[in-house]
């Protein structure tokens, strides 16, 4: 379909008539991206105190958490000040929706997640206003990556199974312009479907989880097939990036990846320019990184604009670090330096070392890069003594791969730990969909 005809006629009217005016705030979110850091500051600040007040006064989650911890909400005149007020986790909005959430709150649209490492669904309520904004924050975003609403995207990504999900999921890509492909039928034959499907639907982008857009893009490569001719970009969500990723998805798509950090509850996080730098939306929510002395630590997140079920100091459980230095793009919103994963995904060592996924994930690519040895790992932590290391093999393995890899995590991680490799003709995905090539069980 047509991008313009897309917007026009099926993207715009179907969410104006679901209460979200699009059209009508995109140019401020242009606008706002370039209005520098001191007005972006106040705008939070405004904001900020605006849904503090508003949860305060609607909220008996709030009220009663507010009370108990001595905090005057009165008193909040600048953006440390909000660091007073204790925090909320994903447990509490699971056990205390209707009393995080406001009254009225069944008038507005409800959303789901799911609760990553427990798998237990996260619901919440999101106003049709919040709502809107997300959605141009996003948009915004993508245009950083030469993509403008309403054009047509290749999705990997979960596919309903029930008739009625199915249905609402295939009125949702047509109204968005995008082609829905699974993200658990992964085998040779699926892949040509797939590409032969782009051929002919020629998308302006892919979208979706990363090992998956990886693995489409190891199997062209493998396969000699030419590129898409229609793809400007690849934008990756909902798992770690890694360098190795990035750099065979561009190879074989010859475009540039652009990659997307977010969650369910509040939307979209931070984004990545033309000049390979994750900026936070932080004229949507504003973002805390929880680090005490140190410089990384856990992500804390205010939504600024979400009336239905307010999250005010919302603990992401990922790790992040502020970078000190300014973009070059030029634009004022600030940039996370990096994303170190999941909490659940953190491995803890015998010694009491914590260690990030992406240490783990390079010594793979370390291997990968001398041996071309295997297709996939998953690294699960069973105990804090045991590691199993599931590797579909390729032509090259062997024993001294095995033997070198063994090593190599002896070295890098600790040398206490035993490390079981087991041979396996696929590896398992989340139910939703993701690939979570570190975890642990601990």
């Amino acid at each position: 379909m047509n991008s313009l005809i897309s917007r026009l006629f099926f993207f715009y009217p179907a969410t104006f008539a679901k209460g979200e005016p699009i059209a009508f705030l995109m140019n401020s979110y242009r606008k706002r991206q370039w209005a520098g850091e001191k007005n972006i500051q106040d705008h939070q600040l405004f904001r900020a105190k605006k849904i503090i007040r508003y949860a305060y006064d609607n909220s008996e989650f709030y009220k009663k958490l507010y009370d108990n911890s001595a905090v005057d909400i009165n008193s909040i005149e600048t953006l440390e000040d909000i660091k007073t007020l204790p925090t909320i986790s994903k447990e509490d909005l699971i056990y205390n929706l209707e009393y995080i959430s406001s009254g009225g709150h069944h008038l507005f649209t409800s959303s789901k997640t799911t609760g990553g490492s427990t798998g237990q669904p996260v619901k919440l309520y999101k106003n049709s206003l919040a709502l809107a904004r997300e959605r141009c924050a996003t948009a915004r975003s993508y245009e950083w990556a030469g993509v403008k609403l309403g054009d047509s995207q290749l999705r990997f990504w979960g596919v309903p199974h029930s008739k009625s999900a199915m249905n609402k999921a295939a009125i949702a890509d047509l109204v968005a312009n995008r082609k829905r492909i699974s993200a658990f039928d992964l085998t040779e034959e699926s892949f040509l479907n797939y590409y032969n499907l782009a051929l002919k639907f020629s998308p302006k982008y892919i979208y979706g989880y990363a090992s998956v857009i990886e693995q489409f893009a190891n199997y062209i490569k493998s396969s000699g097939l030419t590129t898409i001719p229609s793809l400007v970009a690849v934008i990756t969500t909902s798992e770690i990036l890694s360098n190795g990723a990035r750099e065979n998805i561009e190879k074989a798509f010859k475009v540039k990846v652009f990659n997307e950090y977010g969650c369910g509850e509040v939307g979209s996080v931070a984004h990545e320019c033309g000049d390979g730098n994750m900026h936070v939306i932080a004229d949507n929510i504003l973002v805390e990184i929880d680090a005490g002395d140190a410089g990384s630590g856990e992500i804390v997140v205010t939504d600024l604009y979400n009336t239905a079920t307010p999250l005010i100091r919302y603990r992401l459980g990922d790790y992040a670090t502020f970078s000190e230095n300014k973009c070059s793009c030029g634009r004022s919103l600030p940039v996370i330096d990096s994303i170190h994963g999941r909490a659940y995904d953190i491995l803890q060592m015998p010694s009491g070392k914590k260690v990030h996924p992406e240490a783990i994930i390079y010594v793979f690519e370390d291997i990968q890069s001398k041996t071309n040895a295997f297709k996939q790992f998953q690294v699960i932590q069973i105990s804090r003594t045991e590691i199993k290391v599931n590797i579909i093999p390729g032509d090259r393995w062997c024993s001294d791969v095995q033997l070198e890899l063994v090593d190599a995590l002896k070295r890098d991680l600790d040398n206490d730990i035993f490390y079981e490799i087991n041979l396996v003709n696929s590896i398992e995905r989340e139910k939703s969909g993701k690939m979570r090539l570190v975890k642990s069980n601990i």
